[in-house]
């Protein structure tokens, strides 16, 4: 099933990061304001690395709710890993068919909070290592 995502995001306040930051921490990774209405996720410190390593963006879609994107290749990247490990347990957090564009994923956080955290956690590891 195709979903269609806003379009038009909203400029993230002050009280959102702390959202993206207990987001960051709860998949074990790095986050960065890339602008007004958009944060990186990202495997490593900012500092120095703006694009490298970066698997995942956080968008606001309500003033209440954030909702995060990622490639469609880096999912299927990430369900192949699992597929071939011996924990298959992984497998239940991805998504059947929530595109939002042809190359993108959407996932709306609000909806399965750890699940959610599952699959961008297998993503960041697919992706960067």
């Amino acid at each position: 099933m195709i979903t269609k995502q806003p379009t038009r995001t909203l400029a993230f306040e002050e009280k959102d990061e702390e959202l993206v930051s207990k987001l960051a921490a709860d998949i074990g990774c790095y986050y960065s304001k890339a602008n007004d209405r958009t944060y990186n996720l990202n495997q490593f410190d900012a500092a120095g690395q703006r694009e490298r390593g970066v698997f995942a963006w956080v968008h606001k879609k309500e003033k209440n709710c954030l909702w995060v994107s990622t490639r469609i290749a880096w999912v299927e990247q990430a369900r192949t890993m699992v597929m071939v490990g011996r924990n298959k347990s992984g497998l239940n957090c991805f998504p059947k068919q929530d595109r939002h564009a042809e190359d993108s994923l959407s996932l709306d956080i609000r909806e399965d909070y750890d699940k959610s955290v599952r699959l961008l956690t297998l993503i960041n590891k697919a992706v960067n290592g």
